[in-house]
C-alpha cells in the first residue's frame, strides 16, 4: 500500500468514526470488517490458537466501541491494534491463571510467593472449591473445561481426544461459560 493510500484509509476510518459516534450502526460494521483481519493478526500472534485468537478479537471490538468516545484520532489503526494486544495478553494471563491454579497440586506456581501457612491453605481451599464447582458442569461440560483452562489444550486437541468436531468443542465451551455466570457467583472466589 502506497503512503497516499494509506492517508487515505485513515481519513475514511476518522469518518466512520465521527458517524459511529452519532449512532451510525452500519459504519461500525464497515470499521469493524476493515480492521477484523489485522486484529485477528494481532491477536493471533499472542495467544497462537484460532479460537482464542477469535475470542480475543470479538473483545477488542466490544472494547473499541467502548472506548470510542474517548479516542484522540491520532492513528486509529495503531489505537485498535494495542487494544487487541491488550485483551490477548489478558487472556493468555487468564488461561494461565486457571491453569494454575486448578494444578493438581499447585506447587510450581506458588515457588517462594506464598509466605505464611495461612496463605497457603486459603490458596489448597481455593483450588479445591473450584474443582468442586467444576465437577458441578453438567458431565458433558467438566471434560472439556479440565482441558481446555487446566491442561491449556486448543479445540482441535480436545476434538482430537474426543473424537468430535472442533465446532462441538466450541460449542460446550460456550455452553459451559454460560452455565458458570448462571451459576456461579464471583465472591465465593
Amino acid at each position: 500500500m502506497k503512503w497516499s493510500e494509506r492517508g487515505g484509509a485513515s481519513i475514511q476510518d476518522e469518518l466512520l468514526i465521527k458517524k459511529i459516534k452519532s449512532g451510525n450502526q452500519q459504519a461500525l460494521r464497515l470499521l469493524i470488517e476493515r480492521h477484523k483481519q489485522q486484529v485477528f493478526k494481532v491477536t493471533m500472534s499472542v495467544l497462537h490458537d484460532e479460537k482464542a485468537a477469535e475470542d480475543a478479537a470479538q473483545e477488542t471490538f466490544i472494547k473499541m466501541v467502548d472506548a470510542l468516545p474517548s479516542y484522540q484520532h491520532q492513528g486509529f489503526k495503531t489505537w485498535l491494534s494495542r487494544i487487541a494486544f491488550h485483551k490477548a495478553i489478558d487472556a493468555r494471563r487468564k488461561r494461565q491463571r486457571m491453569r494454575e491454579d486448578f494444578s493438581s497440586d499447585g506447587q510450581e506456581y506458588h515457588k517462594g510467593q506464598v509466605d505464611s501457612a495461612e496463605e497457603q491453605a486459603m490458596l489448597r481451599e481455593r483450588r479445591q472449591r473450584i474443582r468442586e464447582q467444576i465437577d458441578q458442569l453438567p458431565d458433558k461440560l467438566q471434560f472439556t473445561v479440565r482441558c481446555y483452562y487446566l491442561e491449556g489444550m486448543s479445540y482441535a486437541e480436545i476434538a482430537d481426544r474426543l473424537g468430535l468436531a472442533e465446532k462441538t468443542i466450541e460449542v460446550r465451551l460456550y455452553r459451559a461459560r454460560k452455565w458458570m455466570k448462571a451459576h456461579w457467583k464471583e465472591d465465593d472466589f
